[in-house]
C-alpha cells in the first residue's frame, strides 16, 4: 500500500512542478512580446500595467491552487502513513 501512497505522491509533486513550469514559460513569454515592441517606453507602461491588473492576481491564484492541492495531498499521505503503520 505504501508503493501506491509514494506513486500518489511523485504524481502530485509532477503535476505541480509543470503547473509551476508553465505559469513561468506564460509570463516569460509575455515578456518576450513587449521586449519586440519598438516604443520601448510605451510597452514598458503597458506591461506594468497588465501585471498590475491581471498577471499578478491570475497567476497568483493558479499557483495558490497548485500549492494548496499539494499541500493537502501531502497531508493525506503523511496522516494515511501515520495511522496505518
Amino acid at each position: 500500500m505504501y508503493f501506491y501512497l509514494t506513486i500518489a505522491v511523485i504524481v502530485v509533486g509532477l503535476i505541480s512542478l509543470i503547473g509551476t513550469i508553465l505559469v513561468g514559460r506564460k509570463v516569460d513569454k509575455e515578456a518576450k512580446e513587449y521586449k519586440l515592441v519598438k516604443d520601448k517606453t510605451q510597452a514598458e507602461l503597458k506591461r506594468s500595467q497588465d501585471y498590475e491588473k491581471s498577471s499578478v492576481k491570475k497567476n497568483l491564484r493558479v499557483l495558490t491552487i497548485i500549492y494548496a492541492l499539494t499541500f493537502l495531498m501531502s497531508i493525506i499521505a503523511v496522516t494515511y502513513y501515520i495511522v496505518n503503520r
